[in-house]
């Protein structure tokens, strides 16, 4: 069961200046930037309460920031949902005839997954057990 919003996820072409806007425009400071994915993007996370904005760069021109970017252009890729069991969580979405992207994994916050926006009425979802 989802407990709670953990962050949304948003696509940038640069980081440096995605965190630059939001120090300089919103007074927020952000994470320094670290390798994420399967090491195709760099991340930022920006603690808003109990919430967060990630800020997200594709590295090079493959991986599905990558490609979001070229689709879509910069703007909101996911939003990120707290669980108690991710694990379970897929288990029972499956059941429901979820489209899950790939298995649970050890992400930044904890174990994550990806349920496809052709399930979730269009939205990039993701599901995370934090650590």
């Amino acid at each position: 069961m989802i407990k709670q919003i953990s962050h949304l996820g948003i696509a940038v072409h640069n980081l440096e200046e995605a965190r630059e806007f939001y120090r300089s425009v919103f007074g927020v400071e952000s994470s320094e930037p670290m390798v994420g994915g399967n090491g195709d993007l760099l991340a930022s996370m920006i603690k808003l309460g109990d919430s967060s904005l990630e800020l997200l760069q594709p590295l090079g021109d493959q991986g599905p920031v990558a490609k979001f970017l070229n689709r879509h252009g910069e703007g909101i890729h996911h939003v990120c949902y707290v669980v108690d069991d991710v694990v379970a969580e897929v288990e029972s979405l499956k059941n429901k005839g979820m489209e899950i992207i790939g298995s649970p994994r050890p992400g930044a916050e904890g174990m994550s997954v990806f349920l496809h926006p052709k399930s979730t009425h269009g939205v990039m979802t993701e599901l995370v057990e934090k650590k």
